[in-house]
Protein backbone atom coordinates (compact mmCIF):
# COMPACT_ATOMS: atom_id res chain seq x y z
CA UNK A 1 0.00 0.00 0.00
CA UNK A 2 0.77 3.61 -0.97
CA UNK A 3 0.10 6.17 1.69
CA UNK A 4 0.70 9.90 1.27
CA UNK A 5 -0.20 11.81 4.99
CA UNK A 6 -2.29 15.04 3.57
CA UNK A 7 -1.85 17.24 6.59
CA UNK A 8 1.12 18.41 9.28
CA UNK A 9 0.51 19.41 12.45
CA UNK A 10 -2.89 19.48 11.78
CA UNK A 11 -2.82 22.04 8.60
CA UNK A 12 -3.60 21.03 5.21
CA UNK A 13 -0.79 20.39 2.81
CA UNK A 14 -1.48 21.57 -0.72
CA UNK A 15 -0.31 19.76 -3.13
CA UNK A 16 3.29 20.64 -3.95
CA UNK A 17 3.75 19.86 -0.52
CA UNK A 18 2.91 16.07 -0.05
CA UNK A 19 6.05 14.12 0.64
CA UNK A 20 6.84 10.65 -1.37
CA UNK A 21 4.69 8.07 -0.64
CA UNK A 22 5.13 5.44 2.60
CA UNK A 23 5.67 2.41 1.38
CA UNK A 24 3.90 -0.61 3.94
CA UNK A 25 1.11 -2.81 5.04
CA UNK A 26 -1.98 -1.32 6.79
CA UNK A 27 -3.39 -3.35 10.43
CA UNK A 28 -6.63 -1.81 12.09
CA UNK A 29 -6.36 -2.95 15.69
CA UNK A 30 -8.62 -1.98 18.89
CA UNK A 31 -7.31 -1.22 21.56
CA UNK A 32 -9.05 -2.09 24.97
CA UNK A 33 -9.86 0.56 27.37
CA UNK A 34 -7.71 -1.04 30.14
CA UNK A 35 -4.53 -0.41 27.86
CA UNK A 36 -5.23 3.20 27.04
CA UNK A 37 -5.29 6.56 28.81
CA UNK A 38 -8.79 7.48 27.07
CA UNK A 39 -10.36 5.13 28.69
CA UNK A 40 -12.67 4.22 26.05
CA UNK A 41 -11.96 1.32 23.57
CA UNK A 42 -10.44 2.79 20.46
CA UNK A 43 -10.07 1.68 16.94
CA UNK A 44 -5.84 2.44 15.56
CA UNK A 45 -5.03 2.01 12.48
CA UNK A 46 -0.84 1.88 11.67
CA UNK A 47 1.19 1.60 8.79
CA UNK A 48 3.94 -1.24 9.18
CA UNK A 49 7.03 -1.47 7.09
CA UNK A 50 8.57 -4.91 6.60
CA UNK A 51 12.54 -4.79 7.05
CA UNK A 52 14.85 -7.68 7.34
CA UNK A 53 13.70 -11.00 7.25
CA UNK A 54 10.92 -11.21 10.10
CA UNK A 55 11.00 -7.33 11.87
CA UNK A 56 8.28 -4.84 11.30
CA UNK A 57 8.84 -0.72 11.73
CA UNK A 58 5.69 1.53 12.40
CA UNK A 59 5.83 4.51 10.17
CA UNK A 60 2.23 6.22 11.46
CA UNK A 61 -0.52 5.78 13.50
CA UNK A 62 -3.82 7.21 13.54
CA UNK A 63 -6.82 6.69 16.18
CA UNK A 64 -10.52 6.85 15.59
CA UNK A 65 -9.71 6.19 11.59
CA UNK A 66 -12.69 6.96 9.75
CA UNK A 67 -13.11 5.97 5.40
CA UNK A 68 -14.27 9.32 3.37
CA UNK A 69 -15.23 8.98 -0.02
CA UNK A 70 -12.35 9.63 -2.63
CA UNK A 71 -12.83 9.56 -6.04
CA UNK A 72 -9.49 7.98 -7.32
CA UNK A 73 -8.00 4.92 -6.72
CA UNK A 74 -7.82 4.29 -3.48
CA UNK A 75 -9.33 5.66 -0.10
CA UNK A 76 -8.89 8.42 2.27
CA UNK A 77 -8.37 7.79 6.06
CA UNK A 78 -8.79 10.48 8.44
CA UNK A 79 -8.66 10.27 12.33
CA UNK A 80 -6.26 11.55 15.18
CA UNK A 81 -2.91 11.61 15.52
CA UNK A 82 -0.99 12.09 18.82
CA UNK A 83 2.55 14.09 18.67
CA UNK A 84 4.88 13.76 21.52
CA UNK A 85 7.14 16.39 22.27
CA UNK A 86 9.11 15.95 25.82
CA UNK A 87 6.45 15.39 28.13
CA UNK A 88 3.64 17.47 25.72
CA UNK A 89 1.48 15.50 24.01
CA UNK A 90 -0.60 16.71 20.91
CA UNK A 91 -3.51 15.87 19.27
CA UNK A 92 -3.84 16.90 15.78
CA UNK A 93 -6.39 15.59 12.87
CA UNK A 94 -4.55 14.40 10.10
CA UNK A 95 -5.81 12.35 6.87
CA UNK A 96 -3.83 9.70 4.59
CA UNK A 97 -4.66 8.99 0.86
CA UNK A 98 -3.85 4.99 0.57
CA UNK A 99 -3.50 3.42 -3.24
CA UNK A 100 -2.45 0.16 -4.53
CA UNK A 101 1.26 0.01 -4.39
CA UNK A 102 2.34 0.81 -7.63
CA UNK A 103 5.49 -2.02 -8.49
Amino acid sequence: MEVVLLRQAGRRLRRSEWRQPLQGTLRITEMDRAANNAKRNMLRVDLWEGYGTTSLRGLASMFDPVLLPYPGDGLLIAGTEFQVEGKDISEHRQVWLCRPRQW
